[in-house]
């Protein structure tokens, strides 16, 4: 591996330290899992409803 190749990857790995990455991803993952809950309560409350 020459020292070419290694900076150009740790210049890729530096993309993943922004300070706004992980709380994006986080932010993302928190609405999602936000929306899954919800869409399974609703569809919990609409077959009980249905019997």
């Amino acid at each position: 591996m020459t020292a070419t190749t290694l900076e150009m990857g740790l210049q890729e790995l530096e993309a993943l330290e922004a300070p706004g990455f992980w709380t994006g991803f986080a932010i993302g993952a928190g609405v999602v899992g936000a929306g899954v809950a919800g869409a399974g309560l609703y569809l919990g409350a609409a077959a009980l409803v249905a019997t």
